[in-house]
């Protein structure tokens, strides 16, 4: 998606995210401030893996996190950096925490493969960049071997059930919405696809269709009931039907799109 296409609802969308995250980290920030009793762990830290344990480590990813929030929200466009504050989590979850711990790591790679592919990342050498992505989560997992065979097998068994789970849900999601969306286009009258009939024609067409009687048409337009049927029967012939009867079993209830 580029740039200009981003709508001002979609932008409005983003930075209510955005929003939604600045409050998040700063509760994270206190949160880790408070929990560390103000120092963050720093004391204990004496290897690299101390580090990338430690609540330090985490205040870190939560201030750059924040920046980047604060960045979208005022450049909206630049949406591909939600990845990036997804990705900097997940794997700082998944590598460190492992899925085991913390299976929110896997819901936010794919947080950022969605947003990654609402940018239009995977547009280009699709297969290419899904392999990548599919060998990078495996490379974030196999990690897992560290602490033993059943913590990477427990960490395959979770990946698979939350991601079908998720999978699933959203197929489901999305198919039910489109039902939705094709019962309400599909009953749509779009007379515009026929030429031959006047303006009045079709607001005659929507008179019946809401079933007003011929009487009030006719009332209404200034014209004899007579006339209105004459006329009634050449605009059946039209739009393919034979009579008032067949026209309300066919369309009743459908809107009319002149």
């Amino acid at each position: 998606m580029n740039k200009k296409d981003y709508s001002r609802s979609q932008k409005s969308l983003i930075r209510f995210f955005c929003i939604l995250g600045i409050v998040v980290e700063v509760l994270c920030v206190i949160r880790l401030f408070l929990r560390s009793d103000y120092n963050l762990g720093i004391p204990k830290i004496n290897t690299i893996a101390d580090f990338f344990n430690s609540d330090l480590c985490l205040t870190i990813i939560d201030a750059s996190s924040f920046f980047i929030f604060i960045i979208l929200l005022f450049i909206p466009q630049k949406f591909e950096l939600f990845s990036l504050v997804a990705f900097i989590y997940s794997f700082k979850i998944i590598a460190v925490e492992t899925v085991v711990d913390n299976p929110i790591g896997l819901l936010l790679y794919i947080l950022g493969v969605s947003c990654l592919l609402y940018r239009g990342f995977y547009q280009k050498h699709c297969h290419i960049k899904t392999y990548i992505t599919l060998l990078l989560f495996l490379g974030l997992l196999s990690l897992s071997l560290r602490f033993g065979l059943l913590c990477f097998i427990n960490s395959l068994v979770i990946t698979l059930g939350y991601g079908l789970t998720f999978l699933a849900a959203i197929f489901f999601t999305v198919n039910f919405l489109k039902i939705i969306y094709e019962s309400k286009t599909a009953r749509i009258l779009d007379l515009s696809q026929y030429p031959e009939l006047t303006l009045r024609d079709k607001e005659w067409l929507r008179d019946i269709i809401e079933e007003k009687k011929y009487e009030e048409i006719a009332r209404d337009s200034g014209i004899t009931i007579g006339t209105l049927k004459n006329r009634m029967h050449q605009i059946f012939l039209v739009i393919g039907v034979e009579d008032r009867i067949q026209l309300l079993a066919t369309y009743g209830g459908y809107e009319v799109k002149f």
